[in-house]
């Protein structure tokens, strides 16, 4: 089951999100909070999200603009949220159910289970003996959902389950494709059209049946192995065509497996970002995204080889560059909450299009913040940078980086930080507690030009979408086309564009667009 059912609503999982990075005691107290406004709602009932956030955190907002939520639909995000929630704890498993075990007991089946969650079963994350979680609930919170949905649970266990003469008819319709050349799940597929049954339904059914399993063809599953495979493949410059007789399975199917692998590479992500109150503005993000400041980048950085960088002394600008990177995070994390088992590659995109773009508003301040900085490792090491050797220099410079760029990252402008002083500050708190500095155990060479690839692509959890070489100068030796393609994606060409904003662009069609760039990811 997924960590928690899909959010309804955009506002109660933006809301989420902050409760999750509340400290322990009160992420605990609001979810119980959460679980006993749950117990209250109305599903005809219209709740102000102003209210659902006083009644959780106690806090009373002057909002003018309140969202009116749907009970039916409430239910379904608090469910949500809580689960959520949870899953930052360390909650214990005794005395909970497995998420077979409640099945069982409401003689429903897991799939009927996972929908149920989505209408108002609540069920925590809890720790194992072996520190794996799992999804649990007790029989209390069994019985109270019970109490409440008589009705819904009974239609739920009479349709849940086939009948003995349902399963054979079944089967008896499926083995007439026998010979057909048709999967297994393509058969599924068929035989739903004409039935009160599921595609899914039908599928396990045939799948779990030894006449059927057998008789009709179902190709291998394409692993996150495989899916791996296919796509460095891709990018070596393979066709679609070669791999599809090498793998037995149509592009369309690899299209989809390569989205899947995607789509866990970005919820595996941490995507943190401060949620500053203009992002509530009806025009925040045709605003804010399209300041000059926020549109001007330049192409991520791949060499630092020397210690001498500018910074801007425009405050104003800072504000413009700062606000656009914690949007940009927001609405990714806001997106990839969102994402389905089998994403569409557009919303993929444009996902991972906004990562590169926070990335390069983050290196703009983090390049702002490196003099002053480097003036406090300077005063901590007591002598010029470029007197401490190589084995001493390099360590200093990256841990420098590592923390100016998470202070980058956490700056908040409302609060008066500033890239010029803030990141500063942190590094000279924190130096005095770090082993960068220790001295060597055996000689050093001389100082010597520094040299550090990638230098900023590890302050972000996302640097695989980053490009490690100069991909736009090879691209351009290929072709003036291939070039402006790959450097209007990567930010060579200013903001990075998705698939269908380059086409728009360039005036091609985003399929071709996407198969020029496969090589270049």
């Amino acid at each position: 089951m997924p960590i928690s059912p899909r959010f309804h609503v955009r506002q109660m999982l933006e809301f989420a999100l902050q409760v999750e990075r509340a400290p322990e005691n009160i992420r605990r107290k609001q979810m119980l909070a959460a679980e006993e406004l749950l117990h209250e709602i109305d599903d005809e009932g219209l709740y102000p999200i102003d209210y659902v956030v006083y009644r959780i955190t106690a806090y009373r907002s002057d909002s003018a603009n309140e969202v009116i939520l749907l009970g039916s639909a409430l239910r379904g995000d608090l469910v949500a949220l809580v689960a959520r929630v949870s899953r930052t704890l360390q909650l214990t498993d005794e005395g909970m159910l497995s998420v077979q075990e409640v099945a069982e007991q409401l003689q429903i089946s897991t799939r009927t289970l996972s929908r149920l969650r989505s209408e108002g079963f609540l069920m925590y994350w809890v720790v194992q003996g072996n520190g794996k979680k799992r999804l649990g609930c007790s029989s209390q919170m069994i019985a109270d959902f019970v109490s409440r949905n008589k009705d819904r649970l009974t239609r739920a266990s009479a349709f849940s389950r086939l009948s003995e003469i349902e399963q054979q008819d079944i089967i008896e319709l499926a083995m007439r494709y026998k010979g057909e050349k048709k999967t297994l799940s393509e058969v599924a597929a068929e035989l739903a059209r004409t039935s009160t049954r599921g595609h899914e339904t039908i599928r396990v059914l045939l799948q779990e049946t030894g006449r059927t399993s057998k008789s009709l063809p179902q190709p291998s599953r394409i692993t996150r192995s495989n899916a791996r495979a296919i796509e460095e493949s891709l990018q070596s410059g393979a066709s679609w065509v070669d791999l599809s007789s090498e793998h037995n399975r149509t592009p369309d199917a690899m299209q989809k497996a390569i989205a899947r692998l995607r789509a866990t590479r970005l919820k595996q992500m941490e995507t943190t970002f401060v949620d500053l109150e203009v992002f509530a503005r009806v025009e925040a993000e045709e605003v804010i995204l399209g300041a000059p400041a926020a549109r001007s980048v330049d192409p991520p950085t791949l060499i630092l080889d020397s210690l001498l960088f500018s910074h801007s002394d425009s405050e104003p600008e800072e504000i413009a560059v700062v606000s656009a990177m914690h949007l940009l995070r927001r609405r990714s994390a806001v997106a990839i909450s969102g994402l389905k088992y089998a994403p569409s590659i557009t919303v993929l995109d444009r996902i991972e299009t906004d990562l590169r773009w926070s990335f390069l508003l983050q290196q703009k301040l983090i390049i702002d913040a490196m003099p002053a900085a480097l003036a406090v490792a300077v005063q901590y090491v007591g002598r010029p940078l470029h007197e401490l050797p190589a084995n001493r220099l390099l360590p200093l410079l990256e841990l420098v980086i590592q923390v100016v760029g998470k202070a980058c990252a956490e700056m908040n402008p409302s609060t008066g930080q500033t890239a010029k002083r803030t990141p500063a500050s942190v590094l000279d708190r924190a130096l005095p507690m770090m082993k960068a500095l220790r001295d060597p155990t055996r000689a050093a060479a001389k100082y010597k030009e520094i040299q550090i690839h990638c230098p900023f692509h590890g302050v972000v959890p996302w640097s695989n979408l980053l490009p490690t070489t100069n991909v736009y100068e090879s691209a351009q030796e290929n072709s003036a086309r291939i070039g402006k393609m790959v450097g209007l994606k990567y930010g060579w060409l200013g903001v990075p564009m998705t698939v269908l904003e380059i086409a728009d662009v360039m005036g091609e069609k985003p399929t071709s667009i996407s198969k020029q760039l496969l090589r270049w990811s």
